[in-house]
C-alpha cells in the first residue's frame, strides 16, 4: 500500500488532475469515483492506473477487480493518499487515470454543438450531459473554451465523455468539419422564438460564452438567431440551461430516435 503522497505515481496523477497541458501532452485524464469508472468500463476505456482506498465496499471492490482483469495496474493507498489524488473533498474510494476517449462522429452530421468559448466547468459539464441526452451527435469546442477534461468538466458531464464526440478546433476548421450544417445561432435577446423554428432539418447549434455570447466568428456565418422568451427582469439564461431548452426542442420535433 502506498502511504506517502510523494510517491512518483501519486505526482503523475496530481498533475493529471492539475494542469491541462499535461494532460494533452499525454492524452490522459482522470476520473473519481465508482459511478464514473464503472461509465469508463462498461464503454470499453481500460485505465492506465487505477488507486484505491484500502477498504472498498462490494460494488467498488468488484469493479477494480473488474478493471484488473482486463489490464489495468491496480494501487491500493492509504485514505490521505487517496485524498492528495482527488479534487473533491470526500474522495470516493475510487481514482482511475484513463486514456482520452475518442467515440467516433457519425458522418454525415445531423445534429451537432458548438461551445464557444464557455469558460465555467460545471456549465460545460453539464451542457455534455445535456447533449448526450438529447441526441447530439458531435460536440465542438472552440478556442477560448475550458479544458473538457478539467476535473470539474469530467464530473458535471456524469460519463458523457466516453458517448459524445468531442471536437476541439479553431472556428475555421470546426465551420468546415460542419460542412453545409445551417448554424443556430443562440442569443439571449433578439432572436427567433425557439419553438418557432423548424428543426427537423440536420443542424449545428451555436451556444456563446457566459460573459460575451457568440464570437463575431459565428455571428457571420450564422443562417438564423434563435433565443428564448423570457420574463422582462432576466437578463438570459445560464448557457447550459438555455442550451438545454433549445437543444430539447429539436428532440421532440424530430421524435423519438
Amino acid at each position: 500500500m502506498i502511504t506517502s503522497a510523494s510517491n512518483p505515481r501519486i505526482q503523475w496523477v496530481r498533475s493529471l488532475q492539475r494542469r491541462r497541458r499535461v494532460r494533452e501532452a499525454e492524452r490522459l485524464f482522470v476520473v473519481e469515483g465508482v459511478r464514473l469508472a464503472e461509465e469508463a468500463f462498461r464503454a470499453g476505456v481500460v485505465p492506465r492506473l487505477v488507486v484505491h482506498a484500502p477498504d472498498l465496499d462490494e460494488r467498488a471492490a468488484s469493479l477494480v477487480h473488474a478493471l484488473a482483469r482486463r489490464g489495468a495496474t491496480v494501487l491500493p493507498v492509504s485514505p490521505r493518499v487517496l485524498a492528495a489524488c482527488a479534487t473533491t473533498e470526500t474522495p470516493q474510494g475510487v481514482v482511475a487515470v484513463l486514456p482520452l476517449p475518442q467515440p467516433p462522429a457519425p458522418a454525415p452530421l445531423t445534429f451537432a454543438l458548438v461551445a464557444d468559448g464557455l469558460a465555467d466547468p460545471g456549465n460545460l459539464g453539464t451542457l455534455l450531459r445535456t447533449a448526450l441526452a438529447a441526441g447530439v451527435e458531435a460536440v465542438f469546442l472552440s478556442p477560448g473554451t475550458v479544458d473538457a477534461f478539467n476535473p470539474k468538466v469530467v464530473r458535471a458531464a456524469m460519463g458523457a465523455h466516453f458517448h459524445l464526440p468531442l471536437i476541439r478546433d479553431t472556428v475555421e476548421a470546426i465551420r468546415q468539419r460542419l460542412g453545409d450544417l445551417p448554424l443556430w445561432l443562440a442569443l439571449s435577446r433578439g432572436g427567433t422564438a425557439y419553438d418557432r423554428l423548424d428543426a427537423r432539418r440536420p443542424l449545428a447549434l451555436v451556444i456563446g460564452g457566459e460573459a460575451h455570447g457568440p464570437s463575431e466568428f459565428w455571428r457571420r456565418h450564422a443562417a438564423v438567431s434563435v433565443s428564448i422568451p423570457t420574463a422582462s427582469a432576466v437578463e438570459s439564461l445560464n448557457a447550459a440551461v438555455a442550451a438545454a431548452v433549445i437543444l430539447f426542442e429539436v428532440r421532440r420535433q424530430r421524435g423519438p430516435s
